[in-house]
């Protein structure tokens, strides 16, 4: 496999402010908030922009205030594609990154090392292993059958090679199966229709993909830090469930992070061709969709009797005794399972922070119909409820969300919704 260094043409193509390194753009202003800017560019953010999360500067500088000592370790539980775990380790912080989605994983480890200057790219002529197609390939809901085999050569070839060394080619391929796909995204961007015909399906020949994976590997490699101040702070990255974190009690100084919010947001079925990519068909096998926290599938077993604080209660009672459909049943059991989820993470949470350490949430409320979801409320007294005390909540009004791409939610008389950084202590 060949190192390939970018190239200086590639280098002046970069658009970098004076001083400024890729993943310190945006750092200095004098006015962060934590919602990523419309063209979010610094860490990394454009190369594969993840749903939700906030942004990379912010999290520095958030890091930064904490004057933590350089033997303290961050945690994100919910990390999604790797903002804290990148922003605490160009603090010089240990940090350690839990998120049960694989194509975060990979993204979040491709931002991790993207402080090398000598990124490892796949060249497509080390791809010489020959596959016959899947009979139940899950990107045969896009692709036809002669396209699919090139596909599955570079999957194949990726999946003999140490993780570290591949993120990037995987990234590439993350990409340029987006590309390929775009007309199958809907407004929701959280959606992906599948084709319905075998007319709709994609037909693309092997050199023209092989072209488009490379031409994606080069751009992932222009967006290297080239410098010599490269971090050496360790980072983490496992998959795992927030409810069942693999992390020693009492060993977490600091907690960064952002949960899923109550807003029904399938991370799996938007992460849907990627994860057909890495074989996992969520069309077949549930148990990835199921898992993650804010699926819309009900999973068996869901306790019913949860022990909520009052917020939370009232929330589930509203939402029962709304008079839309299914609001006394589907959606209340959604609910309940989410809330199950939220405060089993929080359990874990406690658990495995330090006494005296922090917790940053980044929470948005949201509407079930007419209903308001106070989130940042309910994760407060959750968070009160076992051990810890408030130290700042600071609300940021948000002015677009999912809510007003649903037209049949329009129809539901709404305030405005915040987005709210709460800080809490453990006692």
């Amino acid at each position: 496999m060949k190192k390939i260094a970018t190239t200086a043409r590639q280098r002046a193509a970069q658009p970098k402010l004076p001083g400024v390194s890729p993943l310190d753009r945006g750092r200095g202003r004098s006015s962060l908030t934590p919602k990523r800017p419309s063209e979010d560019t610094s860490g990394l953010a454009d190369v594969f922009p993840y749903y939700a999360g906030f942004a990379y500067d912010w999290a520095r500088t958030l890091l930064a205030s904490q004057g933590l000592p350089r033997t303290a370790v961050v945690l994100d539980p919910w990390n999604g594609s790797g903002t804290t775990t990148l922003a605490a380790q160009h603090e010089g912080l240990r940090s350690v990154g839990i998120d049960r989605n694989p194509v975060a994983n990979i993204v979040a480890r491709l931002r991790l090392n993207s402080f090398t200057d000598d990124p490892i790219m796949v060249l497509p002529d080390a791809i010489s292993r020959e596959i016959e197609p899947l009979e139940e390939d899950p990107l045969a809901a896009w692709f036809c059958p002669t396209s699919l085999v090139r596909i599955r050569e570079w999957g194949c070839h990726l999946s003999t090679l140490p993780i570290d060394e591949c993120n990037l080619a995987y990234v590439a391929l993350f990409r340029t199966i987006r590309a390929l796909t775009r007309s199958f995204e809907g407004s929701n961007p959280t959606w992906v229709k599948r084709a319905k015909e075998p007319s709709e399906l994609i037909s693309i020949e092997r050199a023209k993909f092989d072209a488009m994976v490379l031409v994606e590997q080069e751009f992932l490699a222009t967006r290297v830090l080239e410098s010599a101040e490269a971090p050496s702070a360790s980072a983490q990255i496992a998959t795992a469930l927030s409810g069942a974190l693999p992390v020693a009690n009492n060993s977490i100084d600091s907690v960064l992070t952002s949960p899923p919010y109550l807003t029904r947001i399938d991370y799996a079925v938007a992460y849907t061709r990627e994860l057909a990519l890495l074989g996992v068909d969520i069309s077949r096998d549930r148990s990835l969709r199921a898992a993650l926290m804010g699926t819309t599938l009900i999973r068996s077993g869901t306790a019913s009797d949860l022990s909520l604080g009052s917020i939370a209660d009232s929330l589930l009672a509203d939402i029962s005794g709304h008079s839309s459909k299914a609001s006394s049943g589907y959606y209340r059991k959604q609910a309940i399972q989410y809330l199950a989820d939220l405060t089993q993470g929080l359990s874990e949470i406690t658990r495995v922070t330090k006494p005296g350490g922090f917790l940053h949430l980044v929470v948005q409320d949201s509407y079930y119909k007419d209903v308001h979801v106070r989130l940042a409320n309910i994760c407060v007294e959750e968070s009160e409820l076992r051990g810890w005390s408030l130290v700042n909540s600071e609300p940021y009004a948000v002015r677009r969300t999912l809510t007003s791409l649903n037209k049949a939610a329009r129809n539901y008389k709404k305030s405005e919704v915040a987005e709210t950084v709460v800080t809490l202590r453990k006692n």
